[in-house]
């Protein structure tokens, strides 16, 4: 965490992490300060990129995506440029919540939501042909509950 945040800054940010809505009077009343420190504070974290952008939490099961998995992918690293190609195309996936590149045994993990089982058969027997020789190896997970992701992190103040 970056040494130039205080007690005041990180209750803004935490304030700001459970609702990006809320009002800055409710947050000086919060932090003990004026509505006027609070504009200046949060205009100083988006300028400096601790506060990137404000977004929706979405349900997405009220979205009728009910079926989580995690997949695992180990990959052929050394052809970088369909490397390239493969994550840009991840971005722009619809059905990837999150791409993450990880050490160890495997190269990327996703995380992924379907309507259900048979989207998501259909989706990684795609992906493999897509793929072609980039994947070496894949193993998946059924998601059987969130208990914490990471739209849920609010930092200690």
């Amino acid at each position: 965490m970056s040494g130039n945040l205080d007690h005041t800054d990180l209750k803004i940010i935490s304030g700001l992490s459970k609702d990006a809505n809320v009002s800055y009077a409710e947050l000086a009343a919060a932090c003990g300060v004026t509505r006027q420190t609070i504009a200046s504070r949060v205009k100083r974290l988006e300028k400096e990129g601790v506060i990137k952008r404000y977004r929706a939490v979405i349900d997405y099961g009220k979205l009728g995506l009910k079926s989580y998995f995690i997949l695992f992918l180990k990959l052929d690293v050394s052809d970088e440029a369909r490397m390239k190609e493969f994550i840009a195309s991840i971005k722009n996936d619809p059905s990837v919540l999150m791409d993450v590149s990880i050490t160890g045994e495997w190269d990327v993990m996703l995380l992924l939501a379907f309507c259900n089982v048979k989207e998501y058969e259909y989706y990684i027997n795609s992906l493999r042909v897509r793929m072609g020789p980039l994947l070496k190896d894949s193993k998946s997970h059924v998601i059987l509950d969130f208990y914490k992701s990471p739209d849920d992190y609010v930092p200690a103040s």
